[in-house]
This record gives structure tokens, sequence and C-alpha cells, in this order.
């Protein structure tokens, strides 16, 4: 008897792969730190007003009409410190953007290629050095010097601090931002618009002038944008030499009061945040000052955007330069006509005597761009070393005079607030990175990016100003954690540009053997992609840790400091930005000896950080893209 027939078992729906989960899941937690960076952004809008609320709420007529602040009587104005902002901002610009140009023509067309490298590598030097270390520097060594100028044309200047020191100092700083950039975009202009205008019997100088420039005129633009959201949002260089005294001066009656403004003493608006901020107890006051910072970061947001703006469009379509058009009715009466042969020799000799005098023009550009790096450098050196001792890096502060003060403690405490940054900014930032890098058929990476590239030109002052809303004011007390935070914040757009840079250098093919060996993409990512590109990450991660190193505006309003060794994160912590500021403007000598040894340990790490992982680094290509 034959059996009943067994009913075939279900057949089980397909369920997804393991392998297919993980790069779903990887997707997403790298979409999700994509997202963060917008999340972060809008945040940081959200937090200035919600605590700038109490004086946006009342009007803001007072706020951009009135020119005093007055904290006793309510009565807060805007108008004195958004003047000083202004004018050491344009006074910058007026000295900044003709070296900045020169200098950038110079090395990308008159200079030999290891002249190039060098001056490339100082300029790259320059913009390294922390801003309370130019500020520590233009106090002692600038402010003197002002102040002999203003002797000189008959000025009142007491010490040298003013609008002229602040507006110097802000120059020398900004001029590398405008040369590596306009360096870049005359690189960029095709070798047919030089080869064209040497054909046609132009002098180098007439073939930069007229096919160089014209064609990287809107890379130019952009960079003086960018260099001016610099200078808008410098906080110690300008807090340490601008004088501190918000005044907006009586109209010239004659020449002479010209030049009054320009060596009388101002304030700005990061410099009076970072004076006031952290010591104030009044509500409104505070709001006042987070309403002085949301000014100044749209302004600067504002800035970025355009610069970026004409950034992108002079890189994504070929250009031209069009000859300009003569009517053929013109022609007959505008004609030259033909030069003799003397008189071609001479427009001949001109056009070189002037395509020479040009070329010690540009040069000596380069020569005044570079020289305040050595001047800066050496006098650190030569007021820093008498100040260091093994009590200086084991001891804690003393009283003036006590052999055994040093500053051990802020040591400490830096490493401390650089490293709990960096435990949080490098993952956060390698997987937007990724994001960016690896999935950029996704229509938010273009914001994402956008995004980010905006948050790298937020004024440090601003970022100080969030994580002490967010962090010191909701807790009450200022920690190592708020600093660590702000301290991320700054270092997150550095990493995230290093790493996708990195990423992009990896051949396509790595990334196609890996699949055909049966990888995932996050197998792919993890295993292939990121091994390839670690010597470049790294190195950008090496530098953005210089870069926040030096940083003193956040700390002073979060992690603030404190005269013994940290204990915890939630603790005050003491760093050495911060005593280099406190103590340059003690006026006791073991104090600014402290300081001037501070300074130059500082910026060693500084130099060590940025030549050695460059010279270890080499060119930052990774290993595959030389391989390929």
């Amino acid at each position: 008897m034959a059996s009943a027939p067994v009913p075939a078992a279900a057949t089980p729906e397909p369920t997804p792969s393991r392998s297919a989960q993980a790069d779903r899941l990887f997707l997403w937690l790298c979409r999700l730190a994509g997202s963060s960076i917008i999340l972060l952004a809008g945040l940081i809008v959200l937090v200035l007003i919600w605590q700038s609320w109490p004086v946006l709420s009342t009007g803001l007529s007072d706020f951009f009409t009135l020119e005093s602040f007055d904290v006793k009587n309510k009565k807060f104005g805007a108008l004195a410190y958004i003047y000083g902002t202004l004018i050491t901002s344009f006074l910058a610009m007026l000295i900044a953007v003709p070296l900045g140009i020169g200098t950038a023509a110079y090395l990308a067309e008159i200079a030999s290629p290891r002249v190039r490298r060098v001056a490339a590598f100082l300029v790259e030097l320059l913009a390294a050095i922390p801003s309370v270390v130019y500020g520590f520097w233009g106090l002692f060594f600038l402010a003197p010097a002002v102040q002999w100028v203003a002797n000189l044309l008959g000025m009142d200047n007491t010490g040298g601090a003013g609008i002229a020191s602040a507006s110097v100092i802000l120059s020398i700083m900004i001029v590398p931002y405008i040369t590596a950039i306009t360096f870049d975009v005359c690189r960029a202009v095709p070798r047919s618009q030089r080869d064209g205008a040497l054909a046609l019997g132009a002098t180098r100088w007439q073939m930069i002038w007229t096919s160089v420039l014209p064609f990287a005129r809107p890379g130019i633009i952009a960079a003086c944008f960018l260099a001016l959201g610099r200078a808008l949002g410098e906080t110690m260089a300008v807090t340490m030499l601008v004088g501190n005294r918000a005044a907006i001066p009586a109209l010239p009656q004659s020449a002479h009061d010209l030049l009054k403004p320009i060596f009388g003493l101002g304030d700005s608006i990061a410099s009076v945040i970072a004076n006031q901020l952290n010591e104030t107890t009044d509500t409104q006051h505070r709001a006042a000052l987070v309403g002085l910072g949301l000014l100044l970061f749209l302004v600067t947001i504002a800035v970025n955007i355009i610069a970026r703006t004409l950034i992108y469009r002079s890189t994504s379509k070929p250009r031209t330069i069009r000859s300009p058009r003569v009517s053929v009715s013109d022609t007959s009466d505008q004609v030259e006509p033909p030069l003799n042969e003397a008189d071609l020799l001479a427009r001949q000799k001109r056009a070189e005597g002037v395509d020479r005098w040009m070329t010690r023009v540009l040069g000596g550009s380069v020569l005044v761009t570079l020289t305040p790096l050595f001047m800066i450098l050496g006098y650190i050196v030569y007021r820093g070393v008498g100040g260091l001792s093994w009590a200086f890096f084991t001891g804690l502060p003393q009283s003036p005079g006590d052999p055994n003060s040093g500053l051990s403690h802020a040591f400490a405490g830096s490493f401390m607030v650089v490293a709990l940054a960096t435990l949080g900014a490098v993952p956060f930032g390698v997987l937007v990175a990724i994001y960016l890098a690896e999935y950029r058929a996704s229509r938010v990476t273009a914001i994402v990016r956008f995004v980010t590239e905006l948050l790298g030109g937020v004024p440090s002052i601003i970022i100080g100003i969030f994580a002490y809303a967010l962090l010191v004011v909701t807790t009450g007390s200022f920690s190592g954690i708020a600093g660590s935070f702000a301290l991320g914040v700054m270092m997150i757009p550095i990493v995230v540009r290093a790493t996708e840079e990195a990423l992009r250098l990896v051949p396509l093919p790595m990334r196609h053997a890996s699949y055909a060996l049966g990888a995932s993409q996050w197998q792919t990512v993890l295993f292939v992609t990121l091994p390839a590109a670690l010597p470049a990450i790294i190195t950008g991660i090496f530098l953005a840790i210089g870069r926040i190193a030096g940083e003193t505006a956040p700390l002073l309003l979060t992690a603030y400091g404190s005269l013994f060794w940290p204990r915890s994160p939630i603790d005050r912590t003491p760093t050495l930005p911060k005593y280099i500021y406190d103590y340059s403007k003690s006026g006791i000598p073991d104090w600014e000896s402290q300081a001037w040894a501070a300074a130059l340990v500082l910026v060693a790490v500084i130099m060590v950080l940025n030549v050695g992982i460059r010279l270890i680094a080499g060119q930052r290509v990774v290993a595959a893209s030389r391989a390929d």
C-alpha cells in the first residue's frame, strides 16, 4: 500500500544576508554622522538665538544705533564694536591683499621649483602660528614700532596699542590664506593662456597681468572673502592689541585728523566677548554679548558663502578670456599707424624695464610676507629660552620671584583637553568623510560637504560661545569637557576634509578588486580603502591637532583655568594658551618670562607637528595611489 505523499515544506522567503544587513547598518551609521553635521550647524544658530533672545525680543534699534555698552543702565549698543571690527578688517585687507596676490603670482609664475616649495611651506607655517602668540609678539614687538611711527607723525598713542597695531597683526595673519588660494588658482590657469600671450610677444609680467590674473580673478576674489571672514572673527590677537576701548571717532576736520582714528584705541565684537562673557552674571549683559556673537556669526557665514560660491563657479566650468570687441565702423579711426623700428625698440625696452621692475616688486612681496615668520620665531626663541627650566615643566604657579614656579598643570590640562577633543572628533569626522567619499551618489552629501566647509570658517569665539551656552551655562560651572567639546567642534571640519581627500586618492581598481573577491562595501571600506588612505588621514589628524593646540578664545569661555593639576574633565582645567594670555598682560617680569617660555614650547610643538608630519608623510599621497 503506497504511503500518502508528504506535503512539500513551505519555501521560506528569502532573508537578507548578514553582509547586506551589515552594509545597510554601516550606511546608516555614516549617514547619521553626515546628517549630524547639518544638525550641529543648526544647533549653533538655535543656541545663539536662544541665549541672545532677552535682547533680541526687546527690539534691535538700540542695539544697532547706540554707541555705549552700559551694563548698569541696561543699554547695550553694538555700534562701536561693529566699527572697530570693520575698520581693523578693512585696514588689514588693504595691506594683505596686494601682498598675498604678489606673493602668489611670484611663486606660481616666476620662482624656481625649489624656491616655490620652500616659500609655500613657510607660508603654511605662518598660518600655523597660534593667535595668542601673534598677539603676545605684537604686544611686545609690534606695538612699540607702531608707537614710534605715531610719535613721528605727531599722533597721541599710548604704548602702541590700538587700531593700527591690530590691523597690522591681522594682515600678517590673513596673508597666508590669500596667498595659498591665489597660488592654487594661478597654477590652475591653462598653459595655453600663457603660451598664447608669450607667442604674441608679451613679456612675463604682461603675460601675468593680461592672461593669468584675469583668468584667476574669481578665485582671487574668493580668497579675499575667505581672508575677510578670518579677519572679522579673529579674537585673541585683536583683543591683546586693539586697546579695548569702544569708541567711534569724530568726523575729521583736517587732513591730519584722518590718521587719528587709525592710531586711536578701539574694540571689536570678538574681543569684547572674550573679555566679558566668561565673567558676566547679568542675564541681559550675557544676552547682549551673545547677540554680538550671533551678528558676527551671520556676517562670517555670509562672507564664507560668497567665497565658496565664487570658488565653485571658478572651478566648475572652463573659462576663457574674451578680447574686447571692436566695431567695424570704429576701426578706420582707431587703427594706430605702423611704428618705425626705433619706436618698436623703445616700446620693447620699456616693456622689458617694467618686467624687471615688477619681478623685483613681486619678489619683494614674498620677502615682506615671510619676514614676520622669522621675526616672530626669532623673538620667541630670544625671549623664551631664558624662562625654560626644570621647575617650569614640573612646578605649579607660585608668587612672583619663586624659583619653583612652573606651569606643569597647564601642560597636563592642555594635553587632556586636546586628547579628549581628538577622541571625539576623529571617529566622527572619519565617518562623515566616508559618507562623503564612498556614498557620494546621495543628494545629501553635497549639503553635508557645503555645511562642513562653512563650519570650518566659523570664528573660534563663536564655537566658544556655543559650548559656553550649551555646557557651562546649563551646568553652572566651567570644565575641561566644555573646552574639549569646543575644540572638537573646531577639529571636525579639518578631519573631514583631510580624510575625504585621502579616500578619494585611493584608486578605484582597489575597490573593484575587493568586490570581485566577494567583500561587501563595509568590508571594502574598513579593510581596503581606509588602510590604503591611513598615512594621509594620520597626517590630517596631526595637522588638526596642531590647529587646535594653540586655540585660546574657546578655552576662555569653557575650561577657564585653575592653579592646580587637573583632577577630572568635569572641573576647571588649566591650559597653556590661557596662561600665555594671562601672564602676557600681568606686567610682572617673572610671569612674562614664563609666558615667553610657554609660547616657545607651544610654537615648538606646533612646528614639530607641521614640519615633522609633512616630512614623514612626504607629499601626503597615500601609498595606494603611488602603486596605481
